[in-house]
Order: C-alpha cells, then structure tokens, then sequence
C-alpha cells in the first residue's frame, strides 16, 4: 500500500537551540575571541580594499564592562545586511577559501553580555547597517519555564532589532561588533594578560621576527605551498600581538635551550596531499619546554587558526610528554579535514585515523626515539658524575662555581660541556678529574680537556 505523502512539515526548531549555539558551544569564555576574529580575517581576505592597513582591533574596556572587536575587512552591503545577520547556522563561506563556515561564530558574545550590537558598512556606501541583541532579555525568556514552547522564529524576533542609518563617509568598510555588560568567571575576558597569551596561541598572527629568527623561512614555507595561509595585524588596546615562538625556550629541568634550525615537511597521504608543517631542533632537548612559554607542542592549524590545544598530538608519540619536548605546526591543506563546531579536534571520518597514523609515524616516532636517546645519554653522565663524586676524596667544584670562569676565559657554556663529555669515557673520566676548585680556577690540565672537548 503506498503511503500518503504529507507536504505540510511540521518541522519547528524551539528556543533553546540558541542557548545551544551560544552558551553552550563555548565552554571557554575566551573562545568568543577567536571566533570574532576568525569571521574578521576571513572578511579581510575578501576586502578588495588593499590601499589601506587591514587589521583587526580589539578594544577592552573593564570599567565600563565593553567589549569592541572591529575591523577593516569586506564589511556587508546594506542590500543584504538583515538577512546575513538574521541567518543562525546558515553561512555562504562554504568552500575551503575560508575559516568559518557554520554562521555560527557570531553568537558567542551572547552568553556573557547584556547587550551585543552588529554595526557593519560596505565600501561606497554610505548606508550603516545594525543589529541589536537583547541579551538579558533573551535569558529571561529562556528561563521562564512558561515560555518552554516558544519557537527560535519568536526568540529572535523578540529579542532583536534591525534599521539602518546614514553615515557621512562614502569611502572604507568595516565590522564592528560591540559587547556591553560583559561578565564571566573569574573575569577572563578583560584579562588582557590571559586575552593576549591565548590569542598569540590561537589567532592567525605572524611571527616576531625579533624573537624568532626562523619565522621568515617558516613563512616563505608555508606561503609557497598553502591555499589558505594568511598572517594578520591583531591589536588588544593598541598594541599588536604575535605568535609566542623564540630561539631560546624555557625547559623545565635545566633553564634554556636553543632551536637552532628549523625542519620543513609535508604530509601525503596515498597520494593526496594533507598538510605541510614545521619542528624546531633544539640545541640539547634535555627536558620537557615549559607550558608557560605557550609554544610547547606540535600544534595543529587551519587557515592558520589553532585547533585543539599544545596536547592534541600527544597520542602520536610514543609517551605522551614527549610532545612537550617539541615545537612545531602542521597546517591542514585539505577539505577532508574538517575541524568541528568547538575546533579542539577534527569530525570522525577515515582520513583523521589516517592523518593521526601518518603523523605518528613521520613525526612521532623519529622524535621520541631521538628524545629517548638523549634522555638516557644524560642519565648516564649523572649517574658517572654521581658515582664518582661519591668516590673521590677531593673538593670538586659543581659546574655552578665554574661556569663564570668558563664563559669569562673560554666562553665555554655550561651546556656545552653537558652535550659533549658523553662522546668519550676517558674525556669523562678527565673532566671529572680536572674540574677541582683552585682559585675559583680550573686548572691548567681542566682546560686543555675542555679545549679538547670544543675541538671533538
């Protein structure tokens, strides 16, 4: 029997899907920032208007609880402005030219502001369109459990308000979106400290190339090879942020250590191509990089925005902290890699188990065995220098004491000696025998071992 088709849907999306799309996709306050200036650059990119400094400013303003997050981008012609603004969940960057693509992003201020406001304007006109949120209105309504029936339709319309209004200026584009009575726990999102080391880790900024001198050839890398690869100008309160990468890291056993190159690489998976991406040498990697540095890790990107966070990787390695012991970005060049709503990982689909396998063995595995090695290398020289330490009657000076005496007349670092006085037991052994305290000194035979040690 065939069965009668009814045309009429009875479909009805209800209210609380936008409690959903906004409070409840962002656990982490400061996730509104990048989702801001995610759909900003993506706006930059479409801009035409490269006569001028494109950038992206965030303005925090704690005594009068604002938030102001603007930008010189594309803007939204008046002609389509409502209904660009009235869409939730509905996006037209659907291909893989752009970071945003759920038309979602924008929600997120909602759930920590009584008020949020969408100004935007097109360039050449003189026409500013704006869109009103009341927020604290919206969370009354939701939490009225009389109102438990109310459509999304209705919410919307009850808590929104859209008009446009003539401006003087023809020329420059622009979207603004302001976020008044802001709160959140412990009041994160006017931290400007905590703001500022996040977005450094998640936002698409360039490198300083001050404090990172292999950033250029990083660029030039990933520039030559990447479809979406951009590097923007973000500035919190006037002053511009960049990524956290420098030649010194802090380790959390023995001070610093230096990266001393760079290696490029790419990741093909039977035949199609995934990502490229970039790990720093260091100098002695003896011990983890300190997570206050926000740079240990191989860290995952799209469009040149984080996804998941320094620990995303660490399956791939053979003992999880090894992760810790590296720096490094892999840039996804693929749709099939598609990160989810949150952005702390990928949707399931084969080429994730693929792209996690391909990474463990090309990365992953090389890296944990060269950390093993020279973890079990330095284990050894404590352990001699202990032991012998133990057994020998005479003072010997700690490299401590020593150290001045080695960088005013060798300029023989202290990691230096470290790195190489496992390349030879008899040098061990000589090392261990000549270092003795003198004067503050070592003594004359100490030094030809230790110029012997340059040498080898």
């Amino acid at each position: 029997m065939a069965q009668k088709r009814i045309n009429k849907s009875k479909f009805k999306a209800g209210m609380y899907l936008l409690e959903t799309l906004s409070s409840g996709m962002y656990n982490q306050p400061l996730s509104i920032y990048r989702e801001y200036v995610q759909n900003a650059v993506d706006s930059i990119d479409k801009s035409r208007s490269y006569n001028s400094i494109l950038k992206v400013d965030i303005t925090l303003d704690p005594f009068k609880s604002t938030i102001i997050i603007s930008d010189n981008g594309e803007g939204i012609k008046s002609g389509k402005a409502q209904e660009i603004l009235s869409n939730i969940g509905l996006s037209d960057k659907v291909n893989d030219n752009y970071r945003g693509f759920r038309g979602i992003g924008r929600l997120g201020g909602i759930a920590f502001s009584e008020k949020v406001t969408f100004k935007t304007k097109a360039k050449g006109e003189k026409k500013e369109s704006v869109q009103e949120w009341d927020c604290s209105k919206l969370k009354r309504i939701i939490s009225d459990s009389t109102n438990s029936t109310m459509s999304l339709r209705q919410l919307f319309t009850e808590t929104t308000n859209f008009f446009q209004k003539r401006v003087s200026k023809v020329a420059g584009s622009y979207f603004k979106i302001i976020l008044e009575g802001v709160s959140s726990y412990r009041n994160d999102l006017f931290d400007i400290e905590k703001v500022r080391n996040y977005l450094s880790e998640v936002a698409p900024l360039p490198f300083d190339r001050e404090q990172f001198s292999f950033g250029l050839e990083v660029d030039d890398f990933l520039e030559k090879n990447l479809n979406l690869y951009g590097k923007y100008n973000v500035f919190i309160n006037g002053e511009q942020i960049f990524k956290p990468y420098q030649d010194q890291v802090r380790i959390t056993k023995m001070g610093t250590d230096l990266i001393e190159s760079v290696e490029l690489f790419d990741i093909y998976i039977d035949g199609d191509q995934m990502g490229f991406g970039w790990y720093g040498k260091r100098k002695n990697l003896l011990g983890a990089i300190n997570r206050s540095t926000k740079v240990s890790g191989i860290r995952i990107r799209r469009g040149n925005i984080l996804i998941g966070d320094a620990h995303l990787m660490d399956a791939c390695f053979r003992e999880s902290r090894f992760n810790s012991y590296t720096i490094g970005e892999i840039h996804i060049n693929t749709p099939n890699l598609i990160p989810n709503s949150r952005r702390d990982d990928f949707i399931d689909n084969d080429y994730k188990a693929k792209f996690y396998n391909e990474v463990e063995r090309k990365l992953g595995f090389p890296l944990s065995k060269g950390i093993r090695i020279k973890s079990k290398l330095n284990s050894e020289i404590v352990k001699k220098k202990k032991n012998f330490k133990e057994d020998n009657t005479e003072e010997i000076c700690s490299f401590e004491k020593c150290q001045k005496y080695e960088l005013r007349e060798g300029q023989l670092e202290k990691s230096e000696i470290i790195g190489n006085i496992g390349k030879c037991e008899e040098l061990l052994r000589l090392i261990n025998k000549c270092v003795k305290c003198k004067n503050n000194a070592i003594c004359k035979e100490g030094l030809v071992v230790l110029n012997a040690l340059r040498k080898n």
